[in-house]
């Protein structure tokens, strides 16, 4: 009896210190990798998307206390009825030290790191030191997280740790705690109601009956309230801009087409579930966990959106931990496979190094990352001539640089103020055809206004706003 009662905290606690330096060890390594990455990005001026712009906005105005209306998307718009993700504001005191749109894309990597060393601390406490190491690369090295981190910043990087410690809390059957991680996964973004109800569905399943069906009506209602009531009071049309991107809403009005858009991309949709449980070697599929998965992959296969069934962007990014810690749970759950578990974490690693050749941190081995793009000078000095506090209309490429220290606009809006400055990239790759007179082009949108051009070079156009003089009485 006494060797059995020792015996137990080991089993299901493990040794502190054999799982907390290899969690503190890939976590750290993948912290330092993609913040390097997002440097090199940032350092070379690529741009995939407006989003890191918008949330330097928002952080900004969090920093300074105000309300986070973000004129990248329009003038005065609200942008918590856009998305729904207050918490974001855990992130303005860092923003506040360092404004900069590269502080959001060094948080991203810390998060990812934090979720790493969870996943890592999980896999080493049930599975032991090298086996969880392993599937800690593994996770690291996911496609999923590297598709968000190239994408730059997004709200969800608040969720992988999250996430993480809620599933790691389940793998442990410690349902209460992972229903407490869960909580803050409400305010990350509004699908993620969904995803706490899924992971209350688990705990039902796994015997806390009342917990988890208090957990899965309370995120159901959460998703609800978020959609139905909170997003459309705060956003300028008065309705949850995202709400027609699914097919589902056809199911009435239109069953046909509905059944046809479901079809429609049918490749890519099944690509993308076979290549978020493949990582797994599919063997995630054998834990309940796997249940989270169902939010996400419904609302991205009923969207009529191509970039949604994409391996690409950063979508995928909150199924990563999701499948890593299923795949830990399955493990452990049977002595069968838990005795081949070495050899599964090290075919994982494997899995994950080859397929990174094909993703974004392969960019790391090759030494043109570490030099400077062929804009690059181009881009430094159409910010040196814009002054702090200016009012700018921007193209894509620099509004995450701009965002700190100006009023910036997004050129496609249709009714900016007359701005200072417009600065306009022909080689950003979101013209039609790319302008060549940046005067010509500013004065086509604010009809009636003057401006000059101060800036040609490597494809940066800026033109500034001439001031119309004002007559003075008695002047003749």
């Amino acid at each position: 009896m006494s060797t059995l009662t020792a015996a137990r905290p080991e089993t299901r606690r493990g040794p502190t210190t054999g799982r907390v330096a290899p969690a503190v060890a890939v976590g750290a390594l993948a912290t330092a990798l993609y913040t390097l990455f997002s440097w090199r990005q940032w350092e070379r001026f690529e741009t995939p998307s407006w989003d890191l712009g918008i949330f330097t906005q928002v952080l900004r105005t969090y920093a300074e206390l105000r309300t986070p209306v973000v004129p990248i998307k329009g003038e005065e718009f609200m942008i918590l009825g856009d998305h729904f993700h207050p918490l974001l504001v855990v992130l303005a005191p860092f923003y506040a030290l360092f404004p900069s749109g590269m502080t959001l894309l060094a948080a991203q990597a810390v998060l990812v790191g934090l979720s790493v060393a969870v996943v890592t601390a999980c896999a080493v406490r049930h599975l032991g030191r090298w086996t969880g190491t392993g599937i800690g690369l593994a996770y690291m090295l996911s496609w999923g997280l590297q598709s968000a981190v190239a994408s730059q910043f997004h709200e969800v990087a608040l969720a992988l740790p999250l996430l993480a410690l809620s599933l790691a809390a389940l793998v442990r059957r410690r349902h209460r705690a992972a229903a407490l991680w869960s909580l803050p996964l409400l305010l990350v973004k509004e699908d993620l109601g969904l995803t706490v109800a899924a992971i209350g569905v688990v705990i039902l399943i796994r015997g806390s009956r009342r917990l988890g069906a208090a957990l899965t009506a309370g995120g159901v209602a959460a998703f609800v309230l978020t959609t139905d009531v909170i997003l459309p009071a705060l956003n300028p049309d008065g309705v949850w801009a995202y709400g027609d991107d699914s097919i589902v809403s056809l199911l009435l009005s239109d069953p046909g087409a509905a059944i046809d858009g479901l079809l429609t991309g049918v490749g890519p949709k099944t690509l993308l579930v076979l290549a978020v449980f493949g990582v797994t070697g599919f063997l995630a599929l054998r834990s309940p966990l796997a249940l989270v998965t169902l939010p996400t992959f419904a609302w991205r296969l009923t969207s009529d959106v191509p970039f949604h069934w994409s391996t690409h962007w950063h979508y995928s990014a909150v199924l990563m931990p999701i499948v890593f810690l299923a795949l830990v749970d399955a493990l452990v759950s049977s002595p069968r496979m838990k005795a081949t578990a070495p050899w599964i974490a090290s075919i994982a690693v494997l899995f994950a190094l080859v397929a990174t050749t094909q993703f974004p941190l392969w960019r790391l081995t090759d030494p043109v990352t570490y030099t400077d793009s062929r804009q690059a000078d181009g881009a430094r000095e159409a910010l040196a001539l814009i002054p702090d506090g200016a009012v700018v209309d921007s193209d894509i490429s620099l509004l995450a640089y701009l965002a700190p220290h100006t009023q910036v606009y997004w050129v496609g809006n249709n009714a900016n103020p007359v701005p200072d400055y417009v600065v306009l990239n022909q080689h950003s790759g979101s013209y039609n055809t790319p302008p060549r007179d940046v005067v010509a082009y500013a004065s086509d949108h604010f009809p009636g206004e003057e401006f000059t051009e101060v800036l040609d070079l490597d494809g940066y156009l800026v033109a500034q706003h001439v001031p119309t003089m004002t007559p003075q009485p008695g002047a003749s």
